[in-house]
């Protein structure tokens, strides 16, 4: 199963069973991430799950205030025209937002979306909380998003929160629990860290994580295939520039046909 699979079904695992209670979202109980893009369109949503009940849970997280709500209209519309079926849109906003449309009304429907304003939420008392459980031994579904969400909230000293979750992290007894931590932070949670933190803090999480290692090498070979793919177009196209003959150049390269005569036509032009 690919890397990117197991994320999605941790992650399933992680928002499930009461954990987004302390956003104040209720009731959501995830069984499997569901596709989100639409054969009619490349539009892509964040995430979306079919929940317990039969219906669909749509989940956007966004590090901007979200003027308009016809883009999550589409979507939704989209999804219920495919699947026939009741779908709860909610929207997470990093602690930079502080209001946004919940309502949009086109006349013939009105449409409602959950907002939930992350800027409303203590993230230095949510770490606070986390730490005190951990040391009681009282870990509980909620403080996955404490932990995955709290450099997202309204903070103190972000750059002190930072190393706050960085040590609180490898303190997570569980190994199955540490991974669901860590899908909800690489998902959702380093949304509104700097780069320099971004990648330290995935650094640090393949010491900790079995997922976050299978993703790290994961994204390895890929970028190894990414760079071997370069090569043979290159290879490819220095033999096009010396006239060599296309059935000669995919017996050298690899390179389907199409792919040396698409390369050609490229450099013709």
């Amino acid at each position: 199963m690919p890397v990117q699979d197991t994320l999605m079904k941790a992650l399933t695992r992680s928002l499930s069973g009461g954990a987004l209670d302390v956003l104040g979202v209720h009731g959501v109980d995830l069984v499997e991430p569901f596709a989100t893009e639409l054969p009619a369109n490349t539009l892509r949503m964040d995430r979306v799950w079919r929940t317990v009940d039969g219906n669909l849970f749509h989940l956007e997280f966004q590090t901007k205030r979200e003027s308009t709500l016809h883009r999550f209209l589409e979507y939704d519309a989209r999804l219920a025209n495919e699947h026939r079926t009741r779908i709860r849109t909610v929207v997470l906003y990093h602690a930079s937002v502080a209001s946004a449309p919940d309502e949009l009304d086109i006349g013939t429907a009105l449409y409602r979306v959950e907002n939930v304003f992350l800027r409303h939420l203590d993230g230095d008392q949510a770490l606070n909380e986390v730490e005190h459980h951990l040391r009681a031994g009282q870990w509980e579904p909620g403080d996955r998003m404490r932990l995955g969400l709290a450099l997202n909230m309204r903070l103190e000293n972000q750059a002190h929160a930072f190393e706050r979750v960085r040590e609180l992290i490898p303190q997570v007894p569980d190994e199955t629990e540490r991974d669901l931590v860590v899908s909800a932070i690489l998902v959702l949670g380093d949304q509104g860290l700097t780069e320099e933190q971004r990648a330290l803090l995935r650094k640090e999480l393949r010491n900790v994580s079995k997922l976050a290692e299978e993703l790290y090498e994961e994204g390895r070979e890929e970028g190894r295939m990414v760079g071997r793919m370069e090569e043979r177009m290159e290879i490819a196209l220095n033999m096009l520039r010396k006239g060599m003959s296309v059935e000669d150049i995919s017996d050298t390269t690899g390179l389907t046909k199409q792919e040396i005569e698409e390369l050609a036509r490229k450099q013709s032009h």
